[in-house]
Order: C-alpha cells, then sequence, then structure tokens
C-alpha cells in the first residue's frame, strides 16, 4: 500500500467519524433525550455560525484568539528548547531547574489569570504570560529527555571526528531529538488554546473565551455550540500547522517510520 493510498484512507476515516459523530448529536437532538433548549440540533447551530460570520464577530474573534495560541506556542517551544539546550551544556541549571519546573508544571491556566492581571493589566502581555508559562513544558521536558537519551555511540563518534561539545550538541543530539521536541510542542499547543480560551474568559474583553461568556450568559445557547466547534476546529489547524514545520525539520524521521504529515 503506498503512502499516498494510506493518506487517502486517514482522511477518509476522519470524515466517516465527523459524520457519525453529527448523525448522533443530531439524533439525540431530534428524539429530544436532552431538552432542546440547552441542546439543539446541527441546523440550529449551523444558523448561529452564519450569523456570527456574517456579522463579522467571529472572525474578528477567532483571529485575535488563533493569533493569540500561536504566539504562544511559538514563544514557549523557543523557550522551552532553548532551557533544555541550556540544561545539557550546563548540568547544574538542569539540576536546580528540574524543582522549579514540578512546582509550576501542575498549575492550571484559570490560577494563573487573576495574578496576571494585578501583575500585567488587560491586553497582550497578560496572555502571553498565560499561554507561555502553562505551555513551555512538553517541548522543555520532551526535549531535555530527548537530548539526555541519544546514545553513546553517536556521541563518541562525532568526537572521534573532531567536533566540539558545542557541535555535538547542535549537529548531533539536537537532530535526534527533535522527533521528540515535536511531540511535545504538538502536545503544548492543545494546552495553548485552552490556556487563551480560559484567559479570554476570566480576563478578555474579546476573542472566542470572551464570546463563549457573553453568548452564554444571553441564553444564545446554538451560537455557544458553534463556538465550541470553532475552537476545535482551531484545534485542528494548529496541529496541522505543526505537522507540516514536524515534516520540514524531521521528514527523515518520518520517512523512516512510514508516517506522512
Amino acid at each position: 500500500m503506498t503512502m499516498a493510498l494510506e493518506r487517502w484512507i486517514l482522511r477518509f476515516r476522519s470524515l466517516v467519524s465527523l459524520a457519525l459523530i453529527l448523525a448522533v448529536w443530531q439524533g439525540v437532538a431530534m428524539l429530544e433525550l436532552v431538552p432542546r433548549k440547552y441542546f439543539p440540533p446541527i441546523p440550529d447551530i449551523a444558523a448561529g455560525f452564519w450569523s456570527m460570520l456574517l456579522s463579522g464577530e467571529l472572525l474578528a474573534g477567532d483571529s485575535l484568539t488563533l493569533g493569540r495560541a500561536l504566539v504562544g506556542i511559538v514563544g514557549s517551544s523557543l523557550i522551552g528548547i532553548g532551557l533544555a539546550l541550556l540544561g545539557e551544556m550546563v548540568p547544574a541549571f538542569r539540576s536546580a531547574f528540574r524543582p522549579i519546573a514540578a512546582l509550576v508544571q501542575p498549575i492550571p491556566p484559570a490560577a494563573v489569570v487573576p495574578m496576571a492581571v494585578f501583575m500585567l493589566g488587560l491586553g497582550f502581555k497578560l496572555y502571553a504570560f498565560v499561554i507561555i508559562l502553562v505551555t513551555i513544558w512538553p517541548p522543555y521536558l520532551n526535549g531535555a529527555a530527548a537530548l539526555a537519551a541519544v546514545g553513546e555511540v553517536e556521541v563518541k563518534t562525532g568526537r572521534m571526528l573532531g567536533l566540539s561539545e558545542r557541535d555535538i550538541l547542535f549537529r548531533i543530539k539536537l537532530p535526534a531529538a527533535w522527533p521528540e521536541i515535536f511531540a511535545g510542542i504538538r502536545y503544548a499547543a492543545t494546552i495553548s488554546l485552552i490556556a487563551v480560551v480560559v484567559a479570554e474568559m476570566l480576563a478578555g474583553r474579546d476573542g472566542l473565551g470572551f464570546m463563549l461568556i457573553r453568548k452564554a450568559f444571553a441564553t444564545r445557547i446554538p451560537e455557544v455550540y458553534a463556538l465550541m466547534f470553532v475552537c476545535a476546529f482551531n484545534g485542528v489547524v494548529l496541529n496541522a500547522l505543526i505537522n507540516l514545520l514536524r515534516w520540514r525539520i524531521t521528514g527523515w524521521h518520518m520517512r523512516m517510520t512510514e508516517r506522512t504529515p
């Protein structure tokens, strides 16, 4: 079976799964197993989506939320990978930073927002701080573990070829660690979307999170569900972008494992 055929089969299965979910949703709504007011059928949700799209508020809010999530994931990935490289170069830093990571990593986004509002106010700095603080850990932890796991054979071969420790880090260890690092980035992308929507709900004045709260309090239930679907679609978009970048950087690894983006 060719790789192109496998891609088409995977896409077909995804479409079938989506159609099945929509069919079950519509069936539950039509049978009124849940009150229709709180569980509208698909056409009502589509109508709510269309009205927000025509008014322009959906595109405006979604562009802000997706942009903030992208900035957050780029920032957290760069900082996380940088910290992993620093820990590999300076083992004392890695040992000192480990308890800090263990302490800060479990903090949920909602717990960070109130403190961040007092420190940074409302605006871009608030979103950047919250998102980076809660998404930095998957790239850092995966990167640190992958760099440390590079085999001694590769390292000794590099030394025999006259490579410096810096060259070994950037020309042997980092390329070998990229697949694991991207696994952490993909996970961080999901957390990034959650973090930005939560921040917009609690302290925002625009974006999808703010729209969700506003529509919910106005009992515009179809529009609330439409916004939830848009948030889910944003996750698909981010995942596709990261997969594309992963293919550009670690295509050799994906070809070896017979996977496609």
